[in-house]
């Protein structure tokens, strides 16, 4: 059986870990679309396709394509992911899902036979959120109360598009604080969100967009969620999308994962640091997950959770400007 062959749009930062997955996970990168000549060389070079293209139409005329990675800036991912399910392809679309939860609405809707979406959370499939996943669900630390989880970057932070909010949507509450919601939906199963209640602002940097955010997320059962985002802090509790649950008879938290019972020693798990193994790891992982939807699998995280956290993060925007919070009804 020959290699699904995927292309991917966009030859930045991230574009790289996924051409490195596509390999891992048997796959074969065979083009890449940006309109930027020289960044498109210097990954074509870098991972040996010969196909070229500065707009998404032309390889799309050109076929010859099993699948899409999206992995461009925010404001490009609706209208290429909705051009890319329209010439039947499958799409792996990073994060965010889109700009607001009506262009996310609209990529769902446009899904039609094998063309579909799996977005691209990777806290998903890393391998101590995954632990502490089992954990939950299991009954391991009993009843969840409430979690914590952190998106945070110390000392550095982002530039370019990322800061840009015709390009971005948002600062860091848009870039990080993403994967932090998400990862702790899926730590908690998936709940719906009730409520959301946010702070944001920028501190540490003259930036157009927020470099801070601080969200209290509700879900349906009535599990408790603080939420932090931010770039350029002095100091990061841990990294990326660390999460901590605790639970009615037991606590556990990842980076490092630690497990606390009552009137028992901590049991410590895995490290604290996350190398760059590791987040490699999560790609490989998660690009095989992708690659299994293209055998009929289904997608995991498929769109409607894109669309969920696209939901709280437009929320979250709205309760910072009034100051209030603000309550999702069940019909969203």
């Amino acid at each position: 059986m020959s290699r699904p062959r995927l292309a991917i749009a966009g030859t930045g930062y991230i574009a790289g870990h996924h051409a490195q997955a596509i390999a891992a996970a048997g796959g074969e990168l065979v083009a890449a679309v940006n309109h930027r000549a020289a960044s498109l060389s210097a990954l074509s070079d870098r991972h040996g396709f010969a196909r070229r293209y500065l707009a998404l139409d032309r390889l799309l005329a050109d076929g010859e394509v099993d699948a899409l990675v999206v992995a461009t800036p925010n404001a490009l991912h609706a209208g290429q992911a909705i051009e890319a399910l329209g010439a039947g392809l499958p799409v792996l679309l990073e994060k965010p899902m889109a700009m607001t939860t009506a262009e996310a609405r609209a990529i769902a809707a446009a899904q039609h036979g094998r063309a579909r979406v799996m977005l691209a959370h990777c806290l998903r499939f890393d391998e101590q959120v995954g632990w502490l996943r089992g954990l939950v669900r299991d009954g391991g630390l009993g009843r969840p109360v409430h979690t914590t989880a952190y998106a945070v970057h110390a000392g550095f932070g982002p530039d370019g598009w990322f800061t840009d909010p015709a390009l971005a949507g948002g600062g860091a509450l848009m870039d990080l604080g993403i994967h932090a919601i998400d990862a702790t939906r899926y730590v908690l199963g998936d709940p719906e969100p009730v409520s959301v209640t946010a702070h944001c602002g920028t501190h540490y940097r003259d930036l157009r967009v927020e470099d801070t955010a601080i969200l209290t997320i509700v879900w349906e059962g009535g599990v408790t969620s603080g939420i932090e985002a931010g770039w350029w802090h002095p100091h990061a509790p841990g990294p990326s999308g660390s999460v901590r649950v605790s639970g009615t008879e037991g606590y556990a938290q990842t980076f490092p994962g630690t497990l606390v019972r009552a009137g028992a020693e901590p049991v410590v798990k895995f490290p604290a640091e996350l190398s760059e193994q590791a987040v490699q790891r999560r790609y490989d992982a998660q690009m095989r997950a992708f690659l299994a939807t293209l055998a009929g699998a289904e997608p995991a995280p498929g769109a409607a959770a894109g669309v969920t956290s696209m939901q709280i993060i437009e929320a979250a925007y709205q309760s910072a400007s009034s100051g209030r919070t603000v309550v999702l009804g069940r019909d969203r």
